[in-house]
């Protein structure tokens, strides 16, 4: 790897001294740009982009250190060695915060310069080789880059199978089968050391979308809040252990919220169906409308919440309270009938008894003056 420099001094014969008397091509240091003041040291900076820049620190115009920051925020990997005559403790504080490289005092020595510089190529090898692709990929797959064990050079191809798979067990509220699932993948994919990160990190974000399109569907805003999170921030997880585990907080995620929800819907159910049971035209229909759900939604989440359908509740709700007005009140039969959603008497008698064991008669002979 070859790198650039710049020197920045406000008098020429440092920047000759240096730019003559430094083993450049030993440190592979093949192209060298000079700068008389910090302002011209960014304009330069913008052209070359360099890799190392040695500066003066106390200079007409823009000082080292500001010339510095301001290199930094366009060309944040540079490293920086400045050179200065002055034992200015607020200077080598802002070197410090710089986290430059090195802070060599004038007069130039050479060899001092030549030793940092040297310090300076060896980081920038280090800092080249872990960003390397193997040294990335040897991190994604074994969760650090300092281990020694070689990759294998499977391949993981992700399918159409996979995720239809993954969507039907979302589709069917399935919480234990869709997390098996995901585990099963994370086993596969640890075990394919050759397919590359981006591919997975691709696949991870098919995924992602999968469960973002049922919360959508379901309205589950716990979900759908961490949309640009779960697509962008956390793909670019650095291990791949990382990546699923952020695929299994997102499947517990998304059940937890929709129990709650299924819960929460069960109770507006069941409240608006105590408020409409006296209506003999009241549907399943009307309730999923007026609350805002579709028919087949409602009733899957209500049937899951109760371990009954939205009828079975209403016919037990309406016996309820025809029990009440039996047991508490003179009313006709028709009219206690009327009174709790039926329209039809002799239906209601039929239901009565089947569900009851006695007719609505008998049971107003039995029960009369308990309520």
């Amino acid at each position: 790897m070859n790198y650039t420099v710049l020197i920045v001094d406000d008098e020429a014969m440092p920047r000759k001294v240096l730019k003559e008397h430094l083993p450049w091509e030993a440190l592979r240091i093949t192209q060298i740009f000079q700068a008389s003041d910090g302002q011209e040291a960014i304009e330069q900076a913008r052209q070359c982009l360099p890799d190392i820049v040695i500066s003066d620190i106390k200079m007409p115009r823009m000082n080292g250190i500001d010339m510095a920051f301001a290199i930094r925020e366009f060309c944040p990997g540079c490293q920086f060695i400045f050179l200065s005559g002055y034992s200015d403790k607020e200077y080598l504080k802002g070197a410090i915060r710089l986290k430059a490289a090195n802070y060599v005092e004038k007069p130039i020595d050479l060899e001092e310069i030549g030793q940092a510089l040297s310090d300076v190529v060896a980081e920038l090898d280090k800092l080249c080789k872990e960003d390397s692709p193997d040294t990335q990929r040897i991190l994604f797959f074994h969760g650090h880059r300092d281990s020694e064990a070689p990759l294998n050079t499977s391949v993981f191809q992700g399918s159409q199978d996979h995720l239809d798979s993954i969507a039907e067990s979302i589709r069917h509220r399935k919480e234990s089968d869709t997390e098996n699932a995901l585990r099963r993948l994370s086993r596969e994919t640890a075990l394919c050391e050759g397919t590359d990160p981006d591919y997975l990190r691709h696949f991870y974000r098919q995924i992602v979308f999968l469960f973002l399109t049922a919360a959508e569907n379901y309205n589950i805003t716990a979900v759908t809040q961490k949309a640009d999170y779960y697509l962008y921030t956390a793909a670019d997880k650095e291990t791949l252990s990382e990546l699923w585990n952020t695929l299994l907080d997102l499947s517990r995620t998304y059940f937890s919220a929709l129990t709650c929800q299924d819960t929460d819907i069960a109770s507006r159910v069941d409240r608006y169906l105590e408020q409409n049971y006296q209506n003999p035209a009241l549907t399943v229909q009307d309730a999923a409308h007026d609350l805002g759900f579709t028919n087949t939604y409602l009733c899957a989440a209500y049937k899951k919440s109760c371990g009954k359908t939205i009828n079975q509740h209403l016919t037990q709700l309406r016996l309820l309270h025809a029990k009440e007005l039996l047991a508490g009140s003179t009313q006709k039969l028709y009219e206690v009938a009327k009174n709790v959603g039926y329209a039809n008497g002799k239906y209601f008698t039929k239901l009565f008894t089947r569900e009851t064991g006695l007719s609505p008669k008998e049971y107003r002979e039995r029960h009369r003056n308990e309520t």
